[in-house]
């Protein structure tokens, strides 16, 4: 692999572009049963609302899924006004990290002690223990499975035995 190295390290648009006409169709919907629903609510017998708990529960269950719509747009304006790089450089490995990733951890590969794959729930995550700090590498945030795979490579050759 050609060093140094930038790779695109982002949400995809179809994931933001989804989760915001999900959600927004569930504010939506939940914003039509708290304004037209009369009658309570009752969950399988264990819990049971009266019609003014029905509309609180279902104006809290809105605003809940508006709240992920906000998110999104602010992925999306994070996205393109700060596009995040994953940089694998000549001695050391720069790592978008923190809220919407504003922060970059250079990672020196000397200091690779360890580094193990995860897969959780069909996500995969590739963790590189450097000074006692694990980070976090998401696959899905790279451009395709193949570059992630380089990545992985790459960074396992340069981990201790």
């Amino acid at each position: 692999m050609e060093l140094p190295r930038r790779i695109a390290y982002n949400p995809k648009w179809e994931v933001i572009f989804s989760c915001a006409v999900f959600f927004g169709s569930g504010a939506a919907f939940m914003a039509y049963k708290a304004t037209s629903s009369t009658a309570g609510l009752n969950f399988y017998g264990v819990i049971t609302l009266g019609p003014a708990g029905a509309t609180a529960f279902y104006w809290v269950n809105s605003a809940l899924c508006a709240g992920f719509v906000l998110l999104a747009m602010l992925l999306t304006v994070r996205r393109i006004a700060s596009p995040q790089v994953l940089e694998l450089g000549t001695d050391a490995l720069y790592l978008p990290y923190g809220y919407f990733q504003r922060k970059t951890s250079r990672i020196a590969y000397t200091d690779i002690e360890r580094v193990s794959e995860v897969r959780v729930s069909g996500q995969t995550f590739l963790y590189v223990t450097a000074t006692g700090l694990r980070y976090t590498i998401t696959a899905t945030l790279f451009p395709d499975p193949e570059t992630y795979t380089e990545v992985r490579d790459f960074l396992i050759s340069h981990a201790p035995d």
